[in-house]
């Protein structure tokens, strides 16, 4: 099933902000208790929202190049935004 991405928000996105909201929580618990910042699950958080960045890059970079492929067969140039 294809799905034709239209707004702002998709996986990748959403990842990211819950890859933040985790390591966020993971920094909140370390400065509310006192204790340090477990390793393992903030190398894992940091390895997600790798990831998932990459996605988001490549993700953008494929929506731009099918719209130039749209554009180029109905004989038009991409116009820049002001």
């Amino acid at each position: 099933m294809h799905h034709k991405q239209s707004g702002f928000i998709n996986g990748g996105v959403i990842t990211l902000l819950i890859g933040g909201l985790a390591i966020g929580g993971l920094l909140l618990y370390g400065s509310v208790t006192g204790q340090e910042l477990p390793v393992w699950p903030a190398v894992v958080v940091g390895i997600v929202n790798l990831v998932a960045a990459g996605k988001v890059f490549m993700d953008v970079k494929k929506t731009k190049k099918l719209r130039q492929d749209e554009l180029a067969a109905k004989g038009q140039t991409p116009q820049a935004k002001h």
